[in-house]
């Protein structure tokens, strides 16, 4: 993260409440280096829904039903392009190099890691499951879930469920694993995040018995 995301982070929690943008908005309004707000499952931890502005700031702990991040690259959602392997690689960018576990903001983007939402199941600080989004092309032939492991390196031992808030579209194959020809209408469709974009939660088991839960968003013809 930049030194940009820490005085934009300082600048926004000195405003008013009433100034800043309603969070959890299902539209996304994200702005580039501007705060965000965002709602998780109680259940899960994973992120729902996110719009503009720094929230009541009240949401703390990883069981709390809110969170917050600086949005990087503008699309509205704590993802931000090129953080895929987290804070803790060695190559990762840390922007102003500020970003350590003594002092709570491993990302060093201002916001303490029990409010950010990069450190929520599958985000950017957190990821040891399924990659962040698959990209399935026209005309290809996919398995979406099913190649989000492949991309990964290993397949699980069970994949228990496949879940998806405010849609169906393709529901049925994904929980299947069933293989399908991607058409312009999977590009073009209303999707849950987007055009031609879905957001999955996938809940799956390891050999060692142990259940693990992460979201993936699946982005036709990207």
């Amino acid at each position: 993260m930049q030194l940009r995301s820490r005085l934009s982070w300082t600048l926004l929690a000195l405003l008013p409440i009433g100034a800043l943008a309603p969070a959890c908005s299902s539209t996304h309004v994200g702005t580039t280096g501007q705060a965000i707000t965002c709602d998780t499952d109680p259940t899960t931890g994973t992120i729902v829904r996110c719009g503009a502005g720094a929230g009541s700031g009240s949401g703390t702990g990883s069981g709390s039903s809110t969170c917050q991040d600086i949005d990087e690259d503008g699309d509205g959602e704590p993802h931000d392009q090129g953080d895929d392997r987290g804070v803790d690689d060695p190559d990762h960018d840390r922007g102003d190099d500020t970003g350590s576990h003594a002092t709570g903001d491993r990302d060093g983007d201002g916001i303490p890691d029990d409010r950010d939402c990069d450190e929520r199941p599958g985000e950017d600080g957190a990821r040891d499951g399924l990659p962040y989004d698959v990209r399935p092309q026209l005309q290809a032939t996919v398995r979406p879930i099913i190649d989000a492991f492949a991309e990964q390196g290993s397949q699980p031992a069970a994949i228990v469920s496949v879940a998806m808030d405010g849609s169906t579209w393709r529901l049925a194959e994904l929980q299947a694993g069933t293989a399908f020809v991607v058409t312009q209408a999977d590009c073009d469709h209303a999707g849950n995040r987007g055009t031609g974009r879905d957001r999955v939660i996938v809940t799956w088991q390891t050999a060692d018995q142990v259940e693990h839960a992460d979201h993936l968003d699946i982005r036709y013809c990207k």
